[in-house]
């Protein structure tokens, strides 16, 4: 897309979609950020 202009540029999507191995519901995925999140948080505590 070239500054918003879809009829001169063009839209890329799709690149990664081949990293995608299965798709889950929203609440777990923040369930998963937030675990690592404090899992990151507790490891540099140690420091």
């Amino acid at each position: 897309m070239f500054e918003g202009n879809l009829n001169e540029g063009e839209l890329e999507i799709g690149q990664i979609s081949s990293a995608i191995n299965n798709i889950k519901p929203a609440h777990i995925i923040v369930e998963e950020i937030m675990q690592e999140f404090h899992l990151t948080i507790s490891q540099l505590q140690k420091y």
